[in-house]
């Protein structure tokens, strides 16, 4: 029986264990329930500041969400960018995003931060990108294989009006046109009186 016994603990001890259940693949008809808040504590930002980023996911289910995708979009005159541990990324419409990917369990919430420095806004007698006029961000969270966001957020700061330097030319040459004939039309007026005077008589 010892020997037995001895053989059936060897023989258990030989054999490596079964692997752990992959976890279960997430239904495309019930996607999990998430919700993500994107903030950097400021409303009005201008060229040259950087914004920093807090992005917090809360998986608000009893079910893991392996291999979550979360993609921050930069405001659109961000000049350059730091995505803590995860990757700053260009995209061909020449806009940067930040992106993180993470296991989020069961009601559980995952803290994200990046920075972006903001370079001038395009004049507005361009094509301005959308939301030179704000630094808009927008976060969107994913499933690993999903296109379709599972939450988004997004937060808007206001960016100071800034015209050109050749509508401000413009605008002092019309000032000084304006003084000029201000100054100088009463004089003129009266020469002409005068030279109607002299004529008629």
């Amino acid at each position: 029986m010892r020997t037995a016994a001895a053989c059936a603990v060897l023989c258990a001890a030989a054999f490596p264990a079964p692997p752990a259940a992959a976890p279960a693949p997430l239904d495309p008809l019930d996607p999990p329930a998430v919700e993500v808040t994107v903030t950097d504590d400021v409303d009005h930002a201008e060229a040259g500041q950087q914004l920093d980023y807090r992005i917090t996911v809360h998986n608000l289910g009893a079910d893991e969400v392996p291999g979550a995708r979360v993609e921050q979009e930069l405001p659109a005159t961000t000049v350059s960018a730091t995505a803590t541990d995860g990757t700053i990324e260009d995209e061909a419409t020449g806009g940067r995003k930040a992106v993180w990917h993470t296991d989020l369990p069961a009601y559980g919430i995952a803290v994200f931060s990046a920075g972006a420095v903001l370079g001038a806004r395009q004049s507005p007698d361009t094509s301005a990108a959308p939301g030179t006029r704000r630094a808009a961000t927008t976060v969107c969270v994913y499933t690993a294989r999903s296109a379709a966001p599972l939450a988004c957020s997004g937060d808007l700061d206001d960016l100071p009006e800034s015209r050109p330097e050749a509508e401000h030319g413009n605008g002092v040459g019309w000032a000084m046109g304006a003084l000029a004939c201000a100054l100088f039309a009463p004089g003129v007026v009266r020469a002409v009186r005068r030279g109607r005077t002299r004529r008629s008589g």
